[in-house]
């Protein structure tokens, strides 16, 4: 006899690997079957109480306990969504220590656990649910570190009813606990839907005075509930026969009775047996249909689109015995669906043939580009669907860092409303054209996101306004030319004070453009500044330059510039106001000044930042009646008179001109050597 061993017998090592493997598959399989059987023992024992009692709280009660004895937890709530969908509302509670807290305080949908299983519709595992941020701690509990959560909704038709909420300490919930509360809380739902419905009538039942009529009248109401009812409901067989059916499937597929209908097997419905054999094996695989879409047909073989909803009835060994359904005709929607596509393709075949604009989308599954691209730009559709990039290499080079700023400034503002720009394209022929892109951002049904929009050619819009452009660039060096014609006739009749319209004009504008002002509400500042003394031009030459102290009827005559200047400029179709800002620039903001005593708001912001301009620069220059006070007292004096006679803000930029940013009034021509 020969000792064997594992060493010097390959084939028995490998016997022996082979039945390690076969123990390790028996194994899966039975702890499979072991939980398939534990799952089926929690739906069969709890139906056993569920299905006999139509009371909402021992309904609930009767599925809290069967399946925390299940799942090994310790506490249970169940709650029902709010008529306004914004909250659950708690039903029943099972808690050693917080139950009372618990039923006391609803739940908003968007800030908690159980919420967020309510808005996603689906079952959702919890076993970091202490420290975890999107949480929802209820007032009067204390935070658990290792507190674990498992929910499910309960949904109806679609429609979310409420959730099932359990917790434990210590051990996670596995895969299996959230696949068993799933499939527990989906067998479950009907039942609540049911007790609610029986609730909803119990409740008128006990509004009544007399019980018999209370049950009359329930009775009447389910009897036209399902008589009236306008979707078809059903109950058949595993084998395809129908046992009840309500007038409204009778009627849907056009049959003269009931029984006729009855008489009918599931089968003769269906257009083909591809279809009836899907819907059996989803049955057999989920024991529940929701929303399934299919084409099935009447008495008479027309075929009608139909939305079906059915789930199985077993008994306590476990056997389907019945399929109770929902069929919903959806014809119509269909046909709407189909014309809509029709509409659409209408649509865009006119599109294609619209001159000038393009309609594309790109980004999402697939890329779309009208067909009329290649009238625009000499290229066919399909080069921009198979080259994403192909559009974005024709853009001129010098647009590109343009539009990349306006698509960053639309993303920073969350891609909110339209985004518009301007660009050119390169053509076949290489010459461009210009493009308005008008473009918003989409998320489809898959949750990618993708862009739509249009492309227009607006070359000849753009080649028009540079002819508008060009003239008006023309007519302005007119009204600069007629503007420094009037100056230098101020500065003739006042050589004592030649260039201050100018130095104005340049601080004034300097202020403005520190206050952010555009480019033409600067031009504007910069002309009104330019002729703030044409009404000079009436004063006696030897007013304007004498040397001593002036008579106060030569005072009042040098106080009716503002308004001679105004009487000059008015009859000017100036873009800004010109006439006004002169009129007022000798207004202070106290009210304190001519020539109309005008103060604050009243009077215009572009004459009181020419208000500070002037005094600046007066101050500053020499006069026929005094030296130059210097550029400090100037700005002294606009400080201590900040927010009397002078408008704040304006003082405040003025200040910071001069004492942080260095400003310095330009030279006159007779200043350079």
């Amino acid at each position: 006899m020969v000792n064997t061993t594992k060493e010097n017998n390959p084939h028995l090592e490998e016997l022996n690997n082979k039945l390690q493997n076969e123990i390790n598959d028996r194994r899966k399989i039975e702890e499979e079957l072991q939980r398939k059987n534990h799952e089926l023992q929690l739906i069969l024992e709890t139906s056993k109480y569920i299905n006999s009692s139509l009371d909402l709280n021992e309904v609930f009660q009767r599925i809290a306990i069967g399946i925390m004895n299940h799942l090994n937890s310790y506490g249970c709530a169940i709650y029902l969504l709010s008529e306004d969908g914004k909250e659950l509302l708690p039903q029943f509670v099972i808690d050693p220590v917080y139950e009372k807290e618990i039923m006391a305080t609803p739940l908003d949908i968007n800030s908690s656990f159980t919420g967020k299983v309510v808005k996603t519709k689906k079952s959702i595992m919890f076993n970091d649910a202490g420290p975890n941020e999107n949480g929802f701690q209820i007032p009067g509990t204390t935070e658990e570190e290792e507190e674990r959560i498992i929910a499910s909704p309960f949904i109806y038709n679609n429609e979310v009813l409420g959730a099932i909420c359990l917790n434990k300490i210590g051990p996670y919930f596995s895969e299996n606990d959230l696949n068993l509360l799933d499939t527990f809380a989906n067998y479950v739902t009907t039942t609540i839907k049911n007790a609610q419905n029986y609730q909803k009538f119990q409740h008128e039942v006990l509004e009544r005075t007399s019980a018999e009529k209370a049950k009359e009248e329930s009775d009447r109401k389910f009897m036209n509930l399902r008589s009236n009812v306008p979707v078809g409901l059903f109950r058949a067989t595993p084998e395809g026969k129908f046992i009840s059916a309500n007038p409204a499937i009778v009627s849907m597929f056009g049959f003269d009775s009931e029984q006729e209908f009855l008489s009918t097997s599931v089968s003769e419905l269906y257009t083909n047996e591809k279809s009836r054999n899907q819907l059996i094996s989803i049955l057999e695989k989920e024991n529940s249909i929701r929303n399934y879409e299919v084409e099935l047909q009447k008495k008479n073989g027309e075929k009608l689109w139909c939305l079906l909803n059915i789930h199985t009835i077993h008994d306590n060994s476990g056997i389907c015995i019945y399929q109770d359904g929902i069929i919903t005709d959806i014809s119509k929607e269909k046909l709407a669906s189909k014309n809509l596509a029709k509409t659409q393709f209408r649509l865009e075949t006119i599109l294609d043939n619209v001159p000038n604009i393009i309609l594309y989308e790109t980004g999402g599954a697939k890329e779309f580009v009208s067909q009329n691209i290649k009238e625009m730009l000499g290229y066919p559709a399909e080069d921009f669907i198979n080259d994403k990039n192909k559009f974005t290499s024709l853009i001129h080079p010098d647009d590109k860092e343009y539009i990349n700023q306006k698509y960053s400034e639309w993303e920073k503002a969350g891609k909110k409303g339209l985004l518009t720009s301007w660009f050119r394209v390169k053509k076949a022929d290489d010459s461009y054209i210009w493009i308005e892109d008008r473009m918003l951002e989409f998320i489809d049904k898959n949750n990618i996101k993708y862009h739509a929009g249009v492309n227009i050619d607006i070359t000849n819009l753009k080649n028009a306004e540079e002819k508008l452009k060009n003239s008006y660039s023309k007519l302005q060096r007119i009204l600069e030319e007629t503007v420094e014609g009037l100056v230098q006739a101020v500065e003739m009749r006042d050589p004592y004070t030649a260039g201050h319209q100018r130095r104005v004009s340049d601080l004034a504008s300097a202020i403005a453009k520190e206050m952010n002002f555009s480019e033409d509400k600067i031009n504007g500042i910069k002309l009104a500044a330019l002729v703030h003394d044409i009404g000079k031009i009436n004063i006696p030459a030897e007013i304007l330059s004498k040397p001593g102290k002036l008579t106060e009827p030569e005072f009042n005559l040098i106080k009716m510039h503002p308004q001679t200047g105004y009487d000059i400029l008015r009859s000017i179709e100036f873009p800004w106001p010109i006439a006004e800002i002169v009129l007022q620039h000798q207004e202070r903001y106290d009210g304190s000044s001519y020539p109309n005593g005008l103060k604050g708001e009243e009077i215009l912001m572009k004459a009181r930042i020419l208000a500070v301009a002037d005094v600046i620069e007066a101050m500053s220059s020499h006069r026929p009646y005094r030296p130059s006070l210097g550029i400090n007292i100037a700005l002294e004096e606009i400080e201590k008179n900040r927010n009397i006679l002078y408008d704040p803000e304006v003082t405040d930029v003025c200040l910071s001109l001069f004492r942080e940013k260095g400003y310095k009034f330009p030279k006159a021509p007779a200043d350079i050597i």
